[in-house]
C-alpha cells in the first residue's frame, strides 16, 4: 500500500463534486434520507439526530435549507409509515 499522495490516476482516490439543486431537490434528498434510516428501523429522535448532525453532510444541508420544521415533518411521516410494529401492537 502506498504511503503519501495518491497517484492521479489512482481508481480508489475518493473524489466529489458539487450538484447545483433547488429548493425542492433537497426537499427531495430530505426524503429519501428520512425514508432509508426509517427502513432501517431508526425512530423519529434518531434520523432527526442525523439531520442536526454536521458529520452527515447531505443531511444537514436540508436541515440547513429547509429548517427544522419542515424536516421535522418529513422525518415524521417517514418514521410513521416505515415504522416497525412493536410486541403487542
Amino acid at each position: 500500500m502506498p504511503y503519501g499522495d495518491p497517484a492521479r490516476t489512482d481508481p480508489t482516490m475518493l473524489v466529489s463534486v458539487a450538484l447545483p439543486a433547488d429548493r425542492e431537490a433537497v426537499r427531495e434528498m430530505a426524503w429519501v434520507f428520512a425514508e432509508e434510516f426509517a427502513r432501517m428501523g431508526f425512530d423519529a429522535r434518531r434520523i432527526l439526530a442525523l439531520f442536526r448532525s454536521p458529520f452527515y453532510g447531505g443531511a444537514h444541508q436540508a436541515w440547513r435549507v429547509l429548517g427544522a420544521a419542515e424536516v421535522e415533518a418529513i422525518v415524521a411521516e417517514c418514521a410513521a409509515a416505515w415504522r416497525r410494529p412493536r410486541e403487542g401492537d
